[in-house]
Protein backbone atom coordinates (compact mmCIF):
# COMPACT_ATOMS: atom_id res chain seq x y z
CA UNK A 1 0.00 0.00 0.00
CA UNK A 2 1.45 3.37 -1.04
CA UNK A 3 0.95 6.71 0.64
CA UNK A 4 -1.13 9.31 -1.17
CA UNK A 5 1.37 12.09 -1.93
CA UNK A 6 -1.48 14.60 -1.82
CA UNK A 7 -1.88 13.89 1.88
CA UNK A 8 0.11 15.77 4.48
CA UNK A 9 1.19 14.39 7.84
CA UNK A 10 2.64 15.81 11.02
CA UNK A 11 5.47 13.62 12.28
CA UNK A 12 7.17 13.51 15.68
CA UNK A 13 10.59 11.92 15.21
CA UNK A 14 12.13 9.18 17.36
CA UNK A 15 15.14 11.10 18.67
CA UNK A 16 16.53 12.06 22.05
CA UNK A 17 14.95 15.47 21.46
CA UNK A 18 12.13 14.77 18.98
CA UNK A 19 11.35 17.21 16.19
CA UNK A 20 7.93 18.13 14.83
CA UNK A 21 7.95 17.88 11.04
CA UNK A 22 5.42 18.50 8.27
CA UNK A 23 5.84 15.75 5.68
CA UNK A 24 4.18 14.05 2.71
CA UNK A 25 5.92 10.76 3.56
CA UNK A 26 3.33 8.82 5.56
CA UNK A 27 3.45 5.99 8.14
CA UNK A 28 3.38 3.29 5.43
CA UNK A 29 6.72 4.45 4.05
CA UNK A 30 10.01 2.73 4.86
CA UNK A 31 11.01 5.99 6.55
CA UNK A 32 8.28 5.71 9.16
CA UNK A 33 10.58 6.10 12.18
CA UNK A 34 8.32 8.31 14.22
CA UNK A 35 4.76 9.01 15.35
CA UNK A 36 2.44 10.25 12.60
CA UNK A 37 -0.71 12.34 12.78
CA UNK A 38 -3.05 12.79 9.85
CA UNK A 39 -3.44 12.58 6.98
CA UNK A 40 -4.55 16.15 6.36
CA UNK A 41 -5.77 17.30 2.96
CA UNK A 42 -4.99 21.00 3.46
CA UNK A 43 -1.46 22.35 3.78
CA UNK A 44 -2.92 25.60 5.13
CA UNK A 45 -4.68 23.68 7.90
CA UNK A 46 -1.43 21.94 8.89
CA UNK A 47 0.37 25.29 8.93
CA UNK A 48 -2.35 26.64 11.22
CA UNK A 49 -1.91 23.68 13.59
CA UNK A 50 1.87 24.17 13.65
CA UNK A 51 1.39 27.88 14.25
CA UNK A 52 -0.84 27.13 17.25
CA UNK A 53 1.65 24.54 18.52
CA UNK A 54 4.42 27.11 18.23
CA UNK A 55 2.33 29.67 20.09
CA UNK A 56 1.41 27.30 22.91
CA UNK A 57 4.53 25.17 23.34
CA UNK A 58 7.23 27.26 21.66
CA UNK A 59 10.32 26.24 19.78
CA UNK A 60 13.67 27.72 18.82
CA UNK A 61 17.00 28.34 20.44
CA UNK A 62 18.39 30.37 23.32
CA UNK A 63 15.80 29.59 25.98
CA UNK A 64 14.14 26.46 27.34
CA UNK A 65 12.15 25.87 24.18
CA UNK A 66 10.60 22.46 23.93
CA UNK A 67 10.71 21.37 20.34
CA UNK A 68 12.19 22.22 16.97
CA UNK A 69 11.14 21.80 13.36
CA UNK A 70 13.20 21.17 10.26
CA UNK A 71 12.83 24.89 9.54
CA UNK A 72 14.27 26.01 12.85
CA UNK A 73 17.70 25.77 14.40
CA UNK A 74 18.63 22.19 15.20
CA UNK A 75 18.66 21.57 18.94
CA UNK A 76 21.70 19.28 18.57
CA UNK A 77 23.69 22.18 17.10
CA UNK A 78 22.58 24.32 19.99
CA UNK A 79 23.82 21.76 22.52
CA UNK A 80 27.02 21.22 20.51
CA UNK A 81 27.88 24.91 20.92
CA UNK A 82 28.17 24.30 24.66
CA UNK A 83 25.05 26.16 25.72
CA UNK A 84 23.95 25.32 29.24
CA UNK A 85 20.57 23.75 29.86
CA UNK A 86 18.76 22.87 33.06
CA UNK A 87 19.40 19.43 34.56
CA UNK A 88 15.73 18.49 34.16
CA UNK A 89 15.49 19.83 30.60
CA UNK A 90 15.06 16.37 29.03
CA UNK A 91 12.29 15.51 31.48
CA UNK A 92 10.45 18.77 30.73
CA UNK A 93 11.03 18.33 27.00
CA UNK A 94 9.52 14.81 27.04
CA UNK A 95 6.52 16.06 29.02
CA UNK A 96 5.85 18.74 26.41
CA UNK A 97 6.17 16.20 23.60
CA UNK A 98 3.51 14.04 25.31
CA UNK A 99 1.26 17.09 25.60
CA UNK A 100 1.80 17.84 21.91
CA UNK A 101 0.85 14.25 21.02
CA UNK A 102 -2.35 14.60 23.07
CA UNK A 103 -2.99 17.92 21.31
CA UNK A 104 -2.61 16.33 17.86
CA UNK A 105 -4.90 13.46 18.93
CA UNK A 106 -7.46 16.17 19.80
CA UNK A 107 -7.41 14.94 23.40
CA UNK A 108 -7.96 18.45 24.77
CA UNK A 109 -9.70 17.11 27.87
CA UNK A 110 -6.32 15.74 28.95
CA UNK A 111 -4.28 18.90 28.26
CA UNK A 112 -6.60 21.74 29.26
CA UNK A 113 -6.98 20.71 32.96
CA UNK A 114 -3.15 20.54 33.24
CA UNK A 115 -2.84 24.04 31.77
CA UNK A 116 -5.63 25.36 33.99
CA UNK A 117 -3.94 23.99 37.12
CA UNK A 118 -0.62 25.53 36.06
CA UNK A 119 -2.36 28.84 35.35
CA UNK A 120 -3.84 28.87 38.87
CA UNK A 121 -0.40 28.23 40.37
CA UNK A 122 1.12 31.11 38.41
CA UNK A 123 -1.67 33.44 39.51
CA UNK A 124 -1.30 32.27 43.12
CA UNK A 125 2.42 33.15 42.95
CA UNK A 126 1.57 36.55 41.41
CA UNK A 127 3.16 35.55 38.07
CA UNK A 128 0.30 37.22 36.21
CA UNK A 129 2.00 37.52 32.82
CA UNK A 130 2.69 33.77 32.70
CA UNK A 131 -0.86 33.05 33.91
CA UNK A 132 -2.25 35.31 31.17
CA UNK A 133 -0.13 33.51 28.54
CA UNK A 134 -1.54 30.14 29.66
CA UNK A 135 -5.06 31.56 29.63
CA UNK A 136 -4.59 32.60 25.99
CA UNK A 137 -3.18 29.15 25.17
CA UNK A 138 -6.23 27.47 26.73
CA UNK A 139 -8.54 29.71 24.70
CA UNK A 140 -6.62 28.78 21.52
CA UNK A 141 -7.10 25.07 22.26
CA UNK A 142 -10.79 25.50 22.98
CA UNK A 143 -11.20 27.43 19.75
CA UNK A 144 -9.40 24.70 17.80
CA UNK A 145 -11.58 22.07 19.47
CA UNK A 146 -14.68 23.80 18.12
CA UNK A 147 -13.09 24.26 14.69
CA UNK A 148 -12.26 20.56 14.44
CA UNK A 149 -15.77 19.56 15.41
CA UNK A 150 -17.23 21.87 12.77
CA UNK A 151 -14.77 20.97 10.02
CA UNK A 152 -15.13 17.22 10.43
CA UNK A 153 -18.84 16.90 11.20
CA UNK A 154 -20.84 19.92 10.02
CA UNK A 155 -21.49 20.75 6.38
CA UNK A 156 -23.05 24.09 5.47
CA UNK A 157 -23.78 27.45 7.08
CA UNK A 158 -24.98 27.66 10.69
CA UNK A 159 -25.49 30.15 13.49
CA UNK A 160 -25.26 28.23 16.77
CA UNK A 161 -26.88 30.16 19.61
CA UNK A 162 -27.11 29.37 23.30
CA UNK A 163 -28.07 31.37 26.38
CA UNK A 164 -27.77 31.54 30.16
CA UNK A 165 -29.68 33.34 32.93
CA UNK A 166 -27.35 33.99 35.86
CA UNK A 167 -26.25 36.71 38.28
CA UNK A 168 -29.59 38.50 37.68
CA UNK A 169 -28.63 38.99 34.02
CA UNK A 170 -29.10 37.30 30.66
CA UNK A 171 -26.17 36.11 28.53
CA UNK A 172 -26.23 35.00 24.89
CA UNK A 173 -23.42 33.32 22.92
CA UNK A 174 -23.19 32.72 19.20
CA UNK A 175 -20.83 30.65 17.03
CA UNK A 176 -20.98 31.34 13.28
CA UNK A 177 -20.05 28.55 10.87
CA UNK A 178 -19.70 29.12 7.12
CA UNK A 179 -18.65 26.32 4.74
CA UNK A 180 -17.80 24.18 7.78
CA UNK A 181 -15.40 26.84 9.11
CA UNK A 182 -15.76 28.86 12.31
CA UNK A 183 -15.79 32.53 11.27
CA UNK A 184 -16.73 34.07 14.59
CA UNK A 185 -17.57 33.51 18.27
CA UNK A 186 -19.20 36.23 20.38
CA UNK A 187 -20.81 36.55 23.80
CA UNK A 188 -23.26 39.23 24.90
CA UNK A 189 -24.46 40.49 28.27
CA UNK A 190 -28.06 41.72 28.30
CA UNK A 191 -29.78 43.69 31.03
CA UNK A 192 -33.28 42.36 31.66
CA UNK A 193 -34.73 45.49 33.24
CA UNK A 194 -38.20 44.83 31.81
CA UNK A 195 -38.28 41.31 33.28
CA UNK A 196 -38.98 39.76 29.88
CA UNK A 197 -39.12 36.02 29.29
CA UNK A 198 -36.14 34.20 27.77
CA UNK A 199 -38.13 33.74 24.53
CA UNK A 200 -38.74 37.49 24.28
CA UNK A 201 -35.07 38.33 24.90
CA UNK A 202 -33.81 35.77 22.36
CA UNK A 203 -36.35 36.91 19.78
CA UNK A 204 -35.28 40.52 20.18
CA UNK A 205 -31.60 39.53 20.01
CA UNK A 206 -32.04 37.50 16.81
CA UNK A 207 -34.09 40.22 15.14
CA UNK A 208 -31.64 42.99 16.10
CA UNK A 209 -28.28 41.24 15.68
CA UNK A 210 -28.88 38.56 13.04
CA UNK A 211 -32.02 39.12 11.01
CA UNK A 212 -31.42 42.82 10.38
CA UNK A 213 -27.78 42.16 9.39
CA UNK A 214 -28.62 39.44 6.87
CA UNK A 215 -31.49 41.43 5.36
CA UNK A 216 -29.39 44.59 5.09
CA UNK A 217 -26.44 42.78 3.48
CA UNK A 218 -28.73 40.55 1.39
CA UNK A 219 -26.94 37.48 2.73
CA UNK A 220 -28.13 33.92 2.56
CA UNK A 221 -29.77 32.93 5.84
CA UNK A 222 -27.85 30.24 7.74
CA UNK A 223 -29.53 27.41 9.62
CA UNK A 224 -30.16 28.49 13.22
CA UNK A 225 -29.26 25.95 15.92
CA UNK A 226 -30.89 26.53 19.32
CA UNK A 227 -30.86 24.56 22.59
CA UNK A 228 -34.66 24.54 22.75
CA UNK A 229 -37.66 25.68 20.77
CA UNK A 230 -38.68 29.35 21.11
CA UNK A 231 -41.99 30.98 20.29
CA UNK A 232 -41.53 33.15 17.21
CA UNK A 233 -43.41 33.01 13.94
CA UNK A 234 -41.39 35.90 12.46
CA UNK A 235 -38.01 34.23 13.00
CA UNK A 236 -39.16 30.85 11.71
CA UNK A 237 -40.29 32.51 8.48
CA UNK A 238 -36.66 33.52 7.76
CA UNK A 239 -34.55 30.85 9.47
CA UNK A 240 -34.64 27.10 9.36
CA UNK A 241 -34.29 26.11 13.04
CA UNK A 242 -32.72 22.91 14.36
CA UNK A 243 -32.77 21.61 17.95
CA UNK A 244 -30.07 18.88 18.00
CA UNK A 245 -30.33 16.07 20.55
CA UNK A 246 -27.07 14.25 19.77
CA UNK A 247 -23.98 14.58 17.57
CA UNK A 248 -21.49 17.32 16.68
CA UNK A 249 -24.07 20.11 16.59
CA UNK A 250 -25.13 19.22 20.13
CA UNK A 251 -21.46 19.22 21.20
CA UNK A 252 -20.81 22.66 19.71
CA UNK A 253 -24.00 23.90 21.36
CA UNK A 254 -22.58 22.64 24.68
CA UNK A 255 -19.22 24.35 24.01
CA UNK A 256 -21.10 27.55 23.23
CA UNK A 257 -22.85 27.26 26.60
CA UNK A 258 -19.52 26.68 28.34
CA UNK A 259 -18.11 29.82 26.70
CA UNK A 260 -21.12 31.83 27.87
CA UNK A 261 -20.79 30.48 31.41
CA UNK A 262 -17.12 31.52 31.60
CA UNK A 263 -17.95 34.91 30.07
CA UNK A 264 -20.76 35.46 32.61
CA UNK A 265 -18.51 34.49 35.52
CA UNK A 266 -15.76 36.87 34.40
CA UNK A 267 -18.27 39.70 34.05
CA UNK A 268 -19.64 38.93 37.49
CA UNK A 269 -16.17 38.90 39.11
CA UNK A 270 -15.32 42.13 37.30
CA UNK A 271 -18.46 43.78 38.66
CA UNK A 272 -17.58 42.64 42.18
CA UNK A 273 -14.14 44.26 41.95
CA UNK A 274 -15.70 47.72 41.86
CA UNK A 275 -18.95 46.89 43.62
CA UNK A 276 -19.33 49.05 46.70
CA UNK A 277 -16.92 51.74 45.51
CA UNK A 278 -18.95 54.91 45.31
CA UNK A 279 -18.48 58.62 45.03
CA UNK A 280 -19.04 58.73 48.79
CA UNK A 281 -16.01 56.45 49.32
CA UNK A 282 -13.92 58.98 47.42
CA UNK A 283 -15.29 61.85 49.51
CA UNK A 284 -14.55 59.84 52.67
CA UNK A 285 -10.95 59.29 51.59
CA UNK A 286 -10.44 62.98 50.82
CA UNK A 287 -11.77 63.81 54.30
CA UNK A 288 -9.46 61.24 55.92
CA UNK A 289 -6.49 62.79 54.11
CA UNK A 290 -7.60 66.31 54.97
CA UNK A 291 -8.02 67.21 51.30
CA UNK A 292 -10.76 69.06 49.42
CA UNK A 293 -12.99 67.95 46.58
CA UNK A 294 -11.88 69.77 43.41
CA UNK A 295 -14.33 68.54 40.76
CA UNK A 296 -18.03 67.78 40.54
CA UNK A 297 -17.12 64.37 39.13
CA UNK A 298 -14.45 63.19 41.56
CA UNK A 299 -11.35 61.83 39.82
CA UNK A 300 -8.50 59.85 41.38
CA UNK A 301 -5.52 58.79 39.27
CA UNK A 302 -2.53 56.51 39.81
CA UNK A 303 0.71 56.05 37.85
CA UNK A 304 2.85 52.92 37.71
CA UNK A 305 6.16 51.89 36.11
CA UNK A 306 6.92 48.59 34.35
CA UNK A 307 10.08 47.28 32.69
CA UNK A 308 11.69 43.99 31.64
CA UNK A 309 15.29 43.76 32.92
CA UNK A 310 15.67 47.47 32.31
CA UNK A 311 14.32 47.30 28.75
CA UNK A 312 11.08 48.68 27.33
CA UNK A 313 10.41 50.79 30.42
CA UNK A 314 6.87 52.14 30.27
CA UNK A 315 4.39 53.80 32.60
CA UNK A 316 0.63 53.90 32.89
CA UNK A 317 -2.11 56.02 34.39
CA UNK A 318 -5.36 54.50 35.66
CA UNK A 319 -8.46 56.46 36.64
CA UNK A 320 -11.34 56.03 39.08
CA UNK A 321 -14.19 58.46 38.53
CA UNK A 322 -17.12 58.66 40.93
CA UNK A 323 -16.16 55.25 42.35
CA UNK A 324 -15.81 53.41 39.03
CA UNK A 325 -12.76 52.63 36.91
CA UNK A 326 -12.73 54.60 33.66
CA UNK A 327 -10.49 52.78 31.14
CA UNK A 328 -11.32 55.32 28.42
CA UNK A 329 -9.17 57.83 30.32
CA UNK A 330 -6.25 55.48 31.01
CA UNK A 331 -2.95 56.62 29.55
CA UNK A 332 0.33 54.96 28.48
CA UNK A 333 3.82 56.48 28.49
CA UNK A 334 7.06 55.29 26.94
CA UNK A 335 9.95 56.30 29.20
CA UNK A 336 12.49 58.16 27.07
CA UNK A 337 15.05 59.40 29.60
CA UNK A 338 16.56 56.05 30.67
CA UNK A 339 19.40 54.24 28.94
CA UNK A 340 18.74 50.66 27.80
CA UNK A 341 19.05 48.07 30.60
CA UNK A 342 19.06 50.81 33.24
CA UNK A 343 16.58 50.26 36.07
CA UNK A 344 15.54 53.38 37.98
CA UNK A 345 11.90 53.65 39.00
CA UNK A 346 12.54 57.02 40.66
CA UNK A 347 13.88 58.59 37.44
CA UNK A 348 11.04 56.98 35.50
CA UNK A 349 8.46 58.44 37.88
CA UNK A 350 10.16 61.86 37.61
CA UNK A 351 9.76 61.75 33.83
CA UNK A 352 6.12 60.67 34.06
CA UNK A 353 5.24 63.41 36.54
CA UNK A 354 7.11 66.03 34.51
CA UNK A 355 4.98 65.16 31.50
CA UNK A 356 1.84 64.98 33.67
CA UNK A 357 2.42 68.44 35.18
CA UNK A 358 2.98 69.92 31.73
CA UNK A 359 -0.37 68.42 30.76
CA UNK A 360 -2.01 70.05 33.80
CA UNK A 361 -0.58 73.45 32.86
CA UNK A 362 -1.70 73.08 29.24
CA UNK A 363 -5.25 71.91 29.95
CA UNK A 364 -6.00 73.57 33.28
CA UNK A 365 -7.63 70.32 34.45
CA UNK A 366 -6.57 68.62 37.67
CA UNK A 367 -7.68 65.41 39.40
CA UNK A 368 -8.94 65.43 42.97
CA UNK A 369 -6.13 63.11 44.06
CA UNK A 370 -2.91 61.74 42.53
CA UNK A 371 -1.95 58.38 44.02
CA UNK A 372 1.72 57.39 43.91
CA UNK A 373 2.62 53.69 43.97
CA UNK A 374 5.47 53.53 46.50
CA UNK A 375 6.51 54.91 49.85
CA UNK A 376 8.15 58.11 50.97
CA UNK A 377 10.93 57.85 48.37
CA UNK A 378 8.60 57.90 45.38
CA UNK A 379 6.51 60.67 46.91
CA UNK A 380 9.68 62.73 47.47
CA UNK A 381 10.62 62.34 43.78
CA UNK A 382 7.21 63.60 42.70
CA UNK A 383 7.22 66.55 45.11
CA UNK A 384 10.72 67.48 43.94
CA UNK A 385 9.45 67.77 40.36
CA UNK A 386 6.46 69.79 41.56
CA UNK A 387 8.74 72.26 43.38
CA UNK A 388 10.89 72.66 40.26
CA UNK A 389 7.79 73.69 38.31
CA UNK A 390 6.68 76.08 41.03
CA UNK A 391 10.12 77.74 41.18
CA UNK A 392 10.08 78.55 37.47
CA UNK A 393 10.23 82.36 37.39
CA UNK A 394 8.40 82.48 34.06
CA UNK A 395 5.36 80.65 35.47
CA UNK A 396 2.19 82.75 35.52
CA UNK A 397 0.45 83.27 38.86
CA UNK A 398 -2.70 81.54 37.62
CA UNK A 399 -0.74 78.42 36.71
CA UNK A 400 1.18 78.50 39.99
CA UNK A 401 -2.14 78.48 41.85
CA UNK A 402 -3.22 75.53 39.72
CA UNK A 403 -0.13 73.54 40.78
CA UNK A 404 -0.79 74.46 44.42
CA UNK A 405 -4.22 72.82 44.10
CA UNK A 406 -2.72 69.39 43.36
CA UNK A 407 -3.14 66.77 46.11
CA UNK A 408 -0.88 63.71 46.48
CA UNK A 409 -0.80 60.53 48.53
CA UNK A 410 1.54 57.53 48.24
CA UNK A 411 0.83 53.94 49.23
CA UNK A 412 3.74 51.79 50.44
CA UNK A 413 3.48 48.24 49.11
CA UNK A 414 4.63 46.23 52.13
CA UNK A 415 2.32 47.47 54.87
CA UNK A 416 -0.14 49.35 52.61
CA UNK A 417 0.50 52.54 54.59
CA UNK A 418 -0.43 55.94 53.17
CA UNK A 419 1.98 58.89 53.22
CA UNK A 420 1.35 62.63 52.83
CA UNK A 421 3.69 65.62 52.87
CA UNK A 422 2.23 68.13 55.27
CA UNK A 423 3.86 71.04 57.11
CA UNK A 424 7.31 70.09 55.78
CA UNK A 425 7.23 66.52 57.05
CA UNK A 426 5.84 63.13 56.11
CA UNK A 427 2.60 62.09 57.73
CA UNK A 428 1.64 58.42 57.89
CA UNK A 429 -1.98 57.26 57.77
CA UNK A 430 -2.93 53.63 58.41
CA UNK A 431 -6.36 52.44 57.31
CA UNK A 432 -7.97 49.17 58.36
CA UNK A 433 -7.54 46.36 55.83
CA UNK A 434 -11.33 46.07 55.66
CA UNK A 435 -11.89 49.76 54.85
CA UNK A 436 -13.45 50.35 51.44
CA UNK A 437 -11.32 53.48 51.08
CA UNK A 438 -8.11 51.42 51.30
CA UNK A 439 -9.51 48.78 48.94
CA UNK A 440 -10.33 51.54 46.47
CA UNK A 441 -6.73 52.80 46.50
CA UNK A 442 -5.50 49.22 46.06
CA UNK A 443 -7.89 48.76 43.16
CA UNK A 444 -6.68 51.82 41.24
CA UNK A 445 -3.04 50.90 41.97
CA UNK A 446 -3.56 47.33 40.74
CA UNK A 447 -5.30 48.67 37.63
CA UNK A 448 -2.31 50.92 36.87
CA UNK A 449 0.03 47.98 37.47
CA UNK A 450 -1.96 45.65 35.20
CA UNK A 451 -2.20 48.28 32.47
CA UNK A 452 1.55 49.01 32.65
CA UNK A 453 2.48 45.31 32.52
CA UNK A 454 0.21 44.75 29.51
CA UNK A 455 1.71 47.75 27.70
CA UNK A 456 5.24 46.56 28.54
CA UNK A 457 4.53 43.08 27.21
CA UNK A 458 2.98 44.46 24.01
CA UNK A 459 6.00 46.74 23.52
CA UNK A 460 8.41 43.81 23.91
CA UNK A 461 6.47 41.65 21.47
CA UNK A 462 6.36 44.46 18.92
CA UNK A 463 10.07 45.09 19.34
CA UNK A 464 10.94 41.41 18.99
CA UNK A 465 8.96 41.19 15.75
CA UNK A 466 10.85 44.19 14.38
CA UNK A 467 14.31 43.16 15.62
CA UNK A 468 14.39 39.50 14.60
CA UNK A 469 15.57 40.45 11.10
CA UNK A 470 18.57 42.26 12.58
CA UNK A 471 19.98 38.94 13.80
CA UNK A 472 19.74 37.28 10.38
CA UNK A 473 22.66 37.32 7.91
CA UNK A 474 22.03 39.08 4.61
CA UNK A 475 19.36 41.48 5.88
CA UNK A 476 20.78 45.00 5.94
CA UNK A 477 18.99 48.17 7.11
CA UNK A 478 17.56 48.92 3.64
CA UNK A 479 16.12 45.41 3.23
CA UNK A 480 14.72 45.37 6.77
CA UNK A 481 13.03 48.71 6.24
CA UNK A 482 11.55 47.56 2.92
CA UNK A 483 10.21 44.33 4.47
CA UNK A 484 8.63 46.04 7.48
CA UNK A 485 7.11 48.74 5.28
CA UNK A 486 5.45 46.25 2.93
CA UNK A 487 4.74 43.26 5.21
CA UNK A 488 4.39 45.17 8.54
CA UNK A 489 5.85 42.33 10.69
CA UNK A 490 8.12 39.34 10.09
CA UNK A 491 5.23 37.12 11.20
CA UNK A 492 3.23 38.24 8.16
CA UNK A 493 5.90 36.85 5.81
CA UNK A 494 4.51 33.36 6.50
CA UNK A 495 1.26 34.39 4.79
CA UNK A 496 2.96 34.79 1.39
CA UNK A 497 4.26 32.20 -1.06
CA UNK A 498 7.93 31.96 -1.96
CA UNK A 499 7.11 33.22 -5.47
CA UNK A 500 5.47 36.31 -3.99
CA UNK A 501 8.39 36.94 -1.63
CA UNK A 502 10.88 36.50 -4.50
CA UNK A 503 9.75 39.85 -5.87
CA UNK A 504 11.37 41.56 -2.88
CA UNK A 505 13.98 39.07 -1.65
CA UNK A 506 16.82 37.15 -3.26
CA UNK A 507 17.32 33.38 -3.12
CA UNK A 508 19.79 33.49 -0.19
CA UNK A 509 17.48 35.68 1.89
CA UNK A 510 14.53 33.35 1.30
CA UNK A 511 16.65 30.32 2.25
CA UNK A 512 17.67 32.12 5.45
CA UNK A 513 14.02 32.77 6.32
CA UNK A 514 13.20 29.09 5.72
CA UNK A 515 16.20 27.94 7.76
CA UNK A 516 15.10 30.06 10.72
CA UNK A 517 11.50 28.86 10.60
CA UNK A 518 10.05 32.27 9.66
CA UNK A 519 8.50 30.96 6.43
CA UNK A 520 7.72 27.48 5.12
CA UNK A 521 9.42 26.01 2.06
CA UNK A 522 6.06 24.72 0.75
Amino acid sequence: MKDDKNHIYIKITNEQFPKIIKTRIGPNSKKNNGTFFGPYLSSAYVENILKILKKIFGYGVGENHFFVTKNSYNLDKYLFKGNEIKSNFKQEYDKKIEQIKAFLKQDFKKIIPEFEEQMKNFAKNLEFERAQKLKQDIESMKSLEVEQLARENIIGDYDILNFLEKYEKFFIGIIKIRDSKIIGMQNFEIENNLEESSDEIINFFIEKNLLSEYLENQEKFPILILPEKIKSDSIESFFKIEIPKIGAKKEILALCYKNIYEFAYKRYISSLSTKGFTKQNMINLLNILGYKQKNKNIIFECNDISHFSGNHTVASRSIIENGKTNPSKYKKYRIKSLQTQKINDFDSMREVMTRRLKEVLNTGNIPDLIIIDGGKGQLSSVLEILENFKNDSSLEQEKLELLNELQFVSIAKKEEELFLWREKKFEKIVLKKSDQELKMIQKIRDEAHRFAITFNRDSRIKSMKKNILESLPGFGPVTRKKILKKYKTTENLANFTIDELSKDLNKNQIETLIEHGIISED
